[in-house]
Parts: C-alpha cells; structure tokens; sequence
C-alpha cells in the first residue's frame, strides 16, 4: 500500500485532473437526479454528463498510461502480463476513483437538497438511494473506462515504452470508428426527436452533447487537414506559421480537448437557451392566469356582485376591476372572459406587454356595448309626465321595474298619477338587495291602471340608487307585430325624452340593448363557430357576437377562448352560472386600505403574479429547464479538466520542443509568435465549432427535449435559437482556449533551454 501511495503521489499531476472529473461527473449526476426525485422529474437530464464523462475518462486512462509508460514497462520485463498487470494498473486509479466518488456523492447530495429547496415547493430533501446507486455506477464505470485507457499501452512494443522520446502516433482505427460512431449517433438523435414527440428516449436526451462532440470532432479534422496543406504553403514563408501548423497536422490528438470543451460549451449555450425562454414561457403564462398583477377570488358572489364590490371600494375606478372566468371544457368558445374594460387601462396597464395577449389593449375600449352599470342603493325612483295638457281623463299609470339583485329575481311597482298640466310627477319605491352587491335592471313595464285614458305618456327619468337607468340603453321586447289584423307595439317608443308609452291599454315593456343585441368579442386563433359567432353570457344565454379581432392568446383564457366585456354580458342575463370563476383584479400598488377591504369582502387572500409564476414552474415542470442549466455547469468543469489535463500533458513535450529548436538556432520570439499562431486556430476553430453546434442543437433538439409540460389551453413553448446565449457560449470558448492554451505554450527560457536535452539522455 505504501508503495501504491508514493507512485499515486509522485503522478499526482496526472491522478488530480481524474479525480476532479470524477467529483464533477458524480456531484453532477447525483444532484440532478436527487432533484428529480423531490421535483418529480425525469432524472435523464443527467444523460448529457454521463456522456462527456464517459468520453472524458478513457482521456485520462490514456495520460495515466503515458505517465507510467516506464512502470509498465519494467513490469512486463518481470513477466507481469494480463490480470495481474492489469491489478497493478488499476489499484492507482480506483483508490482516486474512490475518494472521488465519495467526495461527488456528499457534493452532489448537498446540491441536490439546494436545488430542492430553491426551485421546488416542496420541503427539501436529501438524494435517495437511486441517486447514490448512479454515483456508485459512475465510479465502477469510469474504472473499467480508465482501463479501457490504458489499454493501448500494454499492446504497446516494448522498444517504445522504454524509449525516452514520446513519438506522434496516428489516429487508431478504433479511435476512428469511435469518432465516427458518434457522429452517426448526433444525426440518429437529431432525426428521432422529430419523430419521438412529447417522450424523448435516451438518445434525443444525449443529443445536445453529441451534436456538439460531432461538430468538434469535424473541426478536429478540418484543423488537421487545414494544417497538413498549410504545411507546404509555409515552409518556405513564415517560419512560426510552419511550426504551428506542422505541431497541428502531425500530432493526432493535438486538438482532442478541444472536442470535449465544445461539446460541454454546446450544452451550456442550448441549456441557458432553454432556461431563458422556459423561464420567459412561465412568466408569460402566469401573466395570462392571473390577468393583473393581483387576483382576489370571490366565492359565493355573482357577477353583478363583483362589479357592485369593485363601485363601492374603488368608485373612480383606479385600482379595481371586476372580472368573471367561465373555463367551460366542451369546446374553445364554451371557454369565456369578462372583464369590465372600462377600467382596463387603469388597473392592467402594461402588465400583459410582451405576452402574446399584448395586441388585446388596442381593441379593449370597443369591447363595451353601451353603459350598463351596476346600481346600488335602497330607492328607485320614477319620473313621468304627460304628452300634453289636458282637460279630462284619469292617467294612473304604473312602472314595473325588474331586476336581479346576486342571483335572485326581483320586482319594484311604482305608481303614480299625472298632473292634467303635463308637469313632471316623481316617486320613489324601496327597493331590497341592492345596497350591498348591486343590481342589474333587467326590465321595464310601462302599464296604465284599470278605468285610465289610453293617452300617451312618457318616463322621462328612472334611477336607481345613482345610477341613471335609462341611460343604459333600451329598446322594445319584440319588434311590432301583426294580431288578428292589428299592429299591436312590441314595446314602449324609445325617444330622447324616455321611454313613451303609446295609446294602447297593453303593458309595453323594454329591456336593455346588451340583452339580446351583439356582444363585441375578442377571440382566439382557435376559435371557431359552425355556423354565426355567438357568445354565452355570464348567465349562459347565447348571444350573437362581433368577433372584433383575434389573437394567439387573451387574459384569463389563455389561448383557449373568448374575452368580453363584463357590464355588457351582464345586463339582462340570467343568473351567472355555478362553474364562473368570479374574481377582482387589483394593481400592484393598490392602497393597503383598500386591499385590505378587498381581502376581508373577499374572505381570500389576493393572488400574485410571483405565486402564480411558481405554481405554473411546478405544474409544468418548468424547474427542468434550471436543472439543465446546472447540468451544464457540470459539463462545462469536466470539459475544462479534460482541456488542463491535456494541455498540461502536452507541456513536457512541448519544452522538448522549444529546447529542440532552440539549438539549432530558432530565437524564442519566434516561437513564442508560433505559440501563438497555433492557439489562435484552436481558439477560431473552437469558437466555429461552439456557434454551429449550439445553433444547430438548438433549431433542432431543444423543442424536442419535453422540459416543460405545456397544459391545456396554454400558450406554446417557442424556441429558437438565442443571440445571447450563442455569444456568450462563443466567447466562453474563446477565452478558455486562449487563456489554457496560451498558457500550456508558454515559453520559459531557463526551463526550456538546451540542457534539458543533456538532463533527460542523462536519465
């Protein structure tokens, strides 16, 4: 054990970058599956970081076995050969794997019971026994892939295991087959998530990280064939660009973690992608359910209820809106809104701006068919007159007033009698119901005592509580008839003066233009009538319907639906009906005062955006999308080990190099300038390599990859590719390579001088 010890500390640079992976990998795996298990989501969003680990790792086998090229070499010469030389090879790499395993599970339970408590509702919890069953899967599986590693080196000649000199090796053709296979396997995975719809397999899940292992693997290529011909251009031209295109073009794997480093950068930019616009679709989502920015329910109260409580709390109209859902499941246009748009502007605002109802605002104000006001108060008062003086005749006439106080029907007589001079006569009645929730007049009856002349007369005034209610607007029951031969009225005449009863001894009775006439509507893309559109009123009456516009979606329904004016489809309707979702919606600087009378009419609590935004998250799933984005976290702290390990690997030979070239008389700045040149075509190429894939993984597997669960009626998930996230994932490359790469091809003078030469033949 003690030997094992010193040889694991002696090739601690070669072991830490392994186990760092394997933390990463494990934490990494561990946490989002922990978090599936609390959040009930799919834990095959870990899918993409198993892939780059398991790719990674046989890397790290390979540098291992590179390290202890000598070792192994003594050890054949012994006679070791097969298992027991493989058990010598792996004791190394397990013990790391171990501590790595284990450090991976502690981190990745405490990420898991973070992500829990911050994304999820529910009470956080530590990972369960499958998440620690993966991080102990992930460990045996990166020992057998380390050994796959080393695997190259036993079958090496033992001629060039003892040599000093580390020769450029082509490409095997397992290596090859690998690369190819995978990128056959990112275009299988691109054409199923077309085809798999909403439950994506494995593969369509591994497609974003083998897109992006595919397309660094054919600028891997492109980089080599790039500097093979650029070899020839340059030997006789610039002498730094002919070293660094021939460093590139000779060695295989010169540009290999550049392949990883992509892939995790095309993961991370389709993931933020994902988070920005899932996150984007929830908050659009939440902003259509709740309507404002503050929803109060209103239980055991009608629609007239909600519009009188919204009057009298808030009568300039300025911080409360009465609104009235109706989510009726049998068809698109069952599925309703009212809304009292006279006070839309005020209380909404710009709150739906960026939704896809934002177009509704332009049509809001020719919703409303007329005044149709909720009246409150105790007394309804009358007001008559004759046609005309006259000298004889009694006119006794009576006003019958029908009206709906909450939901139930109710009746008020007036009575009065005309002065023969043809002056004004005023009574008054009481009136029950009203001063609380508010009434709707549904009905007038103009009618004339028994014995009375069948002169003329008019109601010039009729007003309930403050409401003037012949302003409302109204028109005859029925249109004129023929009876027997006779043109029989279908109502009183509506006139500028009031509402004249003719000469006949029949009741003539008017009722209020919203009741049967057309209701302005907005509709959904969705909507659709068999035959003329019609619109069931709060109470469920049909009424025929205007479809002033349509768009993708609209407050309240989503994008299922109709919206309409709340007074206008509540004048004359019958009672509303039990399935409405009645409600008041309220700004978000609503005076505490009058919230809290809100509240306590009420009996609820007033509803926000942001809890509706988290109820919507869970619902959907949407939390995925965040999980995702970790996911890449992960993906981008492999990738940048794989790139320091090899880098780091490939500094050894690189000083040899620099001391090679150094005694036969190339000054450092020019290899310094070479140093350069060749970085920058792993940072162009990596940069290439990050934009393409990230836009193509995006365009065609991020619709595909099921993070959210869209509901029924909801507006649809749009994705697209990103300027944002692309760039950022272009710069990220950018400076990683740059940064490590430039760093690895430093030059420093007194550590690749010409005496390393002597050092290492000495050795």
């Amino acid at each position: 054990m003690t030997r094992t010890l010193r040889g694991a500390w002696s090739r601690r640079g070669t072991l830490l970058p392994l186990l760092l992976l394997t933390v990463v990998v494990v934490a990494g795996a561990v946490t989002v599956i922990g978090f599936a298990q609390s959040a009930g989501t799919s834990p095959m969003l870990a899918v993409p970081l198993l892939l780059l680990g398991a790719v990674a790792v046989p890397a790290t086998g390979r540098e291992l076995a590179s390290a202890r090229r000598a070792e192994i070499a003594m050890s054949r010469l012994r006679g070791l050969q097969g298992r027991e030389l493989y058990t010598l090879l792996a004791v190394e790499p397990l013990l790391v794997l171990v501590l790595g395993g284990v450090v991976g599970i502690v981190l990745g339970a405490a990420g898991s019971w973070l992500a829990s408590r911050l994304w999820v509702d529910t009470a956080a919890a530590l990972p369960g026994v499958s998440a620690l069953l993966a991080g102990a899967a992930i460990v045996a599986v990166g020992l057998a892939a380390v050994l796959f590693g080393m695997a190259g080196a036993l079958r090496e000649p033992l001629s060039e295991q003892v040599s000093i000199a580390a020769r450029p090796r082509a490409a095997s053709t397992a290596a090859v087959f690998a690369n190819v296979l995978v990128i056959v396997a990112a275009v299988v995975a691109v054409y199923r998530s077309g085809v798999a719809g909403t439950d994506p397999d494995v593969l369509v899940l591994a497609g974003p990280a083998l897109v992006g292992l595919a397309v660094g693997q054919l600028v891997v290529w492109l980089i080599r064939l790039g500097a093979r011909a650029a070899v020839g251009r340059t030997a006789r031209g610039s002498l730094a660009g002919f070293l660094a295109v021939r460093r590139l073009a000779r060695v295989a794997d010169a540009a290999t973690p550049i392949r990883i480093l992509v892939a995790a950068c095309v993961v991370a930019a389709l993931s933020v992608t994902a988070a920005t616009q899932v996150n984007t679709w929830t908050d659009d989502t939440a902003r259509l359910r709740v309507g404002a920015p503050l929803q109060v329910a209103l239980d055991g109260t009608d629609a007239v209820g909600a519009l009188a409580l919204t009057e009298e709390l808030d009568p300039d109209g300025r911080w409360l809106m009465a609104a009235v859902l109706i989510p009726g499941e049998g068809s698109v246009v069952a599925r309703r809104a009212f809304l009292d748009t006279s006070r839309y502007d005020r209380v909404v605002g710009d709150f739906l701006a960026g939704t896809a109802a934002a177009g509704a605002t332009s049509h809001i104000a020719d919703l409303s068919s007329g005044d149709s006001s909720i009246a409150t108060g105790r007394r309804l008062r009358a007001t008559v007159q004759g046609v005309s003086a006259r000298r004889s005749g009694v006119m006794r006439p009576v006003v019958r007033v029908a009206y709906r106080a909450g939901t139930t029907d109710r009746v008020a007589r007036l009575r009065l009698e005309i002065d023969p001079s043809g002056a004004a006569v005023t009574t008054t009645s009481p009136v029950t119901g009203c001063a609380g929730d508010g009434c709707v007049v549904t009905g007038i009856t103009l009618s004339r005592s028994p014995g009375d002349t069948t002169l003329p007369w008019v109601l010039t005034g009729l007003d309930l509580g403050n409401v003037d209610v012949l302003a409302q607007g109204w028109k005859p029951e029925f249109e004129p008839r023929n009876f027997r031969g006779t043109l029989l009225p279908g109502g009183p005449v509506v006139s500028d003066e009031g509402l004249l009863a003719v000469a006949t001894a029949r009741p003539l009775t008017a009722v209020p233009v919203g009741t049967t006439g057309t209701l302005p509507v907005l509709a959904t893309d969705t909507a659709t009538w068999d035959g003329s559109p019609l619109l069931d009123s709060t109470g469920g009456d049909e009424r025929p319907a205007d479809v002033l516009g349509r768009l993708p979606a609209l407050p309240l329904v989503e994008a299922d639906g109709l919206l309409a004016d709340l007074p206008s489809a509540a004048a004359g309707a019958p009672p509303t009906v039990p399935a409405a979702q009645v409600m008041v919606l309220a700004r978000s600087d609503t005076p505490a005062d009058v919230r809290s009378a809100l509240t306590d009419r009420a009996g609820t609590a007033a509803v926000t955006l942001a809890s509706v935004d988290r109820t919507t998250a869970a619902e959907t799933g949407a939390a995925q999308a965040r999980v995702y984005a970790l996911m890449a976290v992960f993906c981008l702290l492999a990738a940048l080990l794989v790139l320091f390990a090899g880098v780091a690997r490939q500094r050894a030979v690189w000083r040899r190099e620099v001391a090679s070239l150094r005694v036969v008389g190339v000054s450092t700045a020019q290899l310094r300038r070479s140093a350069r040149v060749e970085v920058g075509w792993l940072a162009a190429a990596a940069v290439l390599a990050t934009v393409a894939g990230a836009a193509v993984a995006v365009r065609l597997l991020l619709a595909h990859l099921a993070l959210v669960t869209v509901p029924v009626h909801a507006v649809p998930l749009r994705t697209g590719v990103a300027l944002g996230p692309v760039v950022v994932a272009a710069v990220l490359v950018a400076v990683v390579v740059l940064v490590v790469s430039g760093r690895g091809r430093a030059i420093q003078p007194d550590r690749s001088g010409p005496a390393i030469l002597r050092e290492e033949g000495a050795a």
